[in-house]
């Protein structure tokens, strides 16, 4: 009966442990891009030092994307102050973690 009793807690843990795994990939996985100039620039800009999928993977807040945008700048990309405010606004309205889900309008 032991062995019977220590097979069923290996059976249990294993799919535990392939549960977990799954929901942390999940969590990984880059949120799905909205169109808009915002994307526009992160295609044209971020992917040439790095996937584009890196940007989308990232869980950052409304207060975060702006300094993740201006370190990039201090890194080399190039973006003029104009495409900076759209990127951010992007970013912010599109994946931070804390942004505030859009209000459907009453009618």
């Amino acid at each position: 009966m032991k062995r019977i009793d220590l097979a069923v807690r290996l059976a249990a843990g294993c799919v535990a442990s392939g549960l977990l795994g799954a929901v942390a990939l999940a969590a990984q996985q880059p949120a799905t891009p909205t169109l808009g100039p915002g994307l526009e620039l992160i295609n044209e800009r971020c992917g040439y030092c790095h996937t584009t999928n890196q940007v989308f993977a990232a869980r950052k807040t409304a207060a975060e994307w702006p300094a993740v945008v201006q370190a990039m700048i201090a890194r080399g990309a190039e973006l003029s102050p104009e495409e900076q405010k759209v990127m951010d606004d992007y970013l912010v309205a599109t994946l931070a973690t804390d942004r505030k889900p859009a209000v459907a309008a009453v009618q």
